[in-house]
């Protein structure tokens, strides 16, 4: 039996080695069949737990292996760095006492030891996040020129001379997707943070959780809408540092709470626990304490895996139960809604303000700083060299986008040279990318809640007027019950400018043409047929449209020098750059920046 046991054991260990996980698993758990206390066999099962993001079942294997054998050095080194992650701090520090009484004094374990002594901690912490933005500048470029080559190869003929200016808009226009609650629904509206993640993940219809999710947003959930310090209302950005940080931890000020602010918040606490406080503020407010409700419902492209590491588990099944295809799909207000939801089950500190007086930042208690404001943070200086222009060359490249009803016009290899050169040039702390003399800038204005029995009728009309790509038709990669379509249209000037003037923020396809007889006088004529017939055929007036948008690309170069309040601020997010919603270079790509962060942070 002896050597049958060996035989798996090497058979397994090199299946492990070549890849073949699947294989491996299976033979460990044969040998645990018959000897469920092999050291090796519990080791290298709880390794391939760990990959598989199971941690708690890697704990019980871990423990078992330096329990079957207290000899080897690395089943202590595993089973007290487990302990660690599950934030059991007082259990790792015992376990480190005995490792070493039973004569394991080796450089990881005297790392380990110092990693349980708090200012260590949190100094390489703060380390970690200084090293990962040191050469971070081509990585920003490198994501973001993806937006810059399409914009250049598929708007070219929309691409604008300038940006609008704020023009007054008819507020009588607005829309709000009130609703009318019953006594149930009430009732379900009183859950606290936790309760509610229950309930969610309880639910068994994809429909009526998904609809649950629309009812917090769209009735003020006090969940939603209220900080950490409602019942404290005098509290002030200086009293919030003082009641959320202390010396003992390491401690986070998140400024913006949107989905990059969320996410981030959500991993840091999720993986670190309570050696980790984190504060986020932001400062769409009316009233003190309370915030705005999330009012985009753009649908995403986020693949999957992106929220199953470093994310709590309870958050995981609600967030893959909607896509399809390996994606989250869910619009942006809904996932913002579980992200926060899940940050004040795990003890996020929030701060809603209108306004903050950020010369407190020099406070000692904070450790770190990020803006994931999306570049609104205007007292931020990035201490940028704003005297050189950059030229980038980006290669050609052939793009089929023929599903969203657009062709590349330009840019496609072996016409003229390989590359389109794109310069960046200073403008404030920032660099905007031009062609030529040209920034690049483009119009758009995006229909949104096309229901998707809608959308195969739409992309064949979108088809025969597209020559000069228009129109960009999306299907969403929800499930069947819940998905929709949206549009996205270029525009020309004078067109965005008169679509914001009688646009606030989202109003229905009907409304607008109801309200706006003389529309086609300012609108192209294809512009004027597609919106008119998606009002026809839209009987239950779901559809609505957005307030115009520019798609204005710049890019951080310096994204880890930011400074506030004595502070050096780390961006995250759109404080990097803004990504094209045509080629989901934006939150996509923002949301791997910050996993591979949280990789270099949780190193320690």
């Amino acid at each position: 039996m002896e050597l049958t046991i060996e035989k798996a054991l090497r058979s397994g260990i090199t299946a492990h080695r070549e890849g073949k996980l699947q294989h491996a698993e299976k033979l460990y758990r044969a040998i645990l069949q018959s000897q469920p206390t092999h050291p090796e066999a519990n080791y290298n099962l709880g390794i391939l737990a760990l990959s598989s993001n199971k941690a708690d079942e890697a704990m019980t294997l871990f423990k078992t292996a330096v329990e079957a054998n207290p000899k080897i050095e690395k089943f202590w080194l595993s089973y007290i760095q487990n302990l660690i992650r599950f934030n059991m701090i007082n259990d790792a520090r015992e376990e480190i006492k005995k490792c070493q009484e039973i004569g394991h004094k080796g450089e990881e374990v005297d790392r380990l030891k110092n990693l349980l002594k708090p200012g260590y901690f949190k100094a390489n912490v703060v380390s970690a996040v200084e090293q990962f933005y040191e050469n971070i500048t081509n990585r920003v470029i490198s994501d973001a020129a993806l937006g810059w080559f399409f914009a250049c190869s598929f708007d070219k003929h929309f691409m604008g001379i300038k940006a609008l200016s704020k023009t007054s808009k008819k507020e009588k226009y607005s829309y709000k997707n009130q609703r009318i609650l019953s006594k149930n629904d009430r009732d379900l509206l009183q859950l606290n943070s936790t309760q509610t993640l229950i309930k969610l993940n309880s639910e068994k219809s994809i429909l009526k959780k998904y609809d649950y999710l629309k009812k917090l947003i769209n009735t003020g959930d006090l969940n939603i809408i209220n900080d950490s310090f409602k019942e404290e209302p005098k509290t002030d950005l200086g009293c919030a540092i003082k009641n959320t940080f202390d010396n003992e931890t390491v401690n986070l000020l998140i400024i913006g709470g949107g989905v990059c602010g969320l996410f981030l918040a959500n991993s840091v606490k999720n993986w670190f626990g309570d050696r980790a406080n984190v504060l986020v503020l932001d400062n769409r407010s009316r009233n003190s304490n309370t915030r705005e409700p999330f009012k985009r419902e753009w649908l995403t492209h986020i693949p999957v895996n992106f929220f199953k590491i470093y994310k709590p588990t309870k958050i995981q099944p609600l967030l893959e139960c909607f896509g399809t295809n390996g994606f989250i799909g869910i619009p942006i207000n809904i996932l913002e809604t579980v992200l926060q939801l899940s940050c004040k089950d795990q003890g996020v500190k929030f701060l809603f303000l209108k306004t903050f007086d950020y010369s407190v930042l020099g406070n000692n208690l904070i450790d770190l700083v990020f803006d994931a404001t999306g570049n609104r943070l205007k007292e931020c200086s990035y201490l940028t060299s704003n005297s050189a222009e950059l030229a980038i060359k980006i290669p050609k490249q052939n793009t089929n986008l023929n599903y969203a009803g657009v062709k590349q016009l330009h840019n496609h290899p072996g016409v003229g040279a390989d590359y389109l050169e794109v310069v960046l040039k200073p403008a404030g702390d920032f660099h905007v990318p031009h062609i030529g003399d040209s920034q690049i800038l483009v119009h758009m204005v995006k229909i949104t809640g096309i229901p998707i029995n809608l959308m195969q009728t739409t992309l064949e009309e979108v088809k025969k007027i597209n020559s000069l790509n228009m129109f960009y038709v999306w299907s969403g990669v929800l499930r069947d019950e819940i998905n929709e379509g949206l549009i996205l249209i270029n525009l020309l000037d004078k067109e965005s400018e008169f679509l914001t003037s009688v646009i606030n923020n989202r109003i229905t396809l009907k409304a607008l043409l109801d309200n706006n007889s003389d529309i086609s006088n300012y609108l192209n004529i294809d512009i004027n047929n597609i919106l008119q017939m998606l009002s026809e055929l839209d009987v239950n007036n779901q559809i609505k449209i957005e307030q115009p948008f520019e798609y204005s690309p710049y890019a951080n170069l310096n994204p880890g020098f930011g400074l506030i309040g004595g502070k050096r601020v780390f961006a995250i997010g759109d404080s990097l750059f803004c990504g094209h919603p045509k080629v989901g270079n934006g939150l996509g790509k923002h949301l791997a920046f910050i996993n591979d962060l949280l990789k270099k942070m949780t190193q320690y």
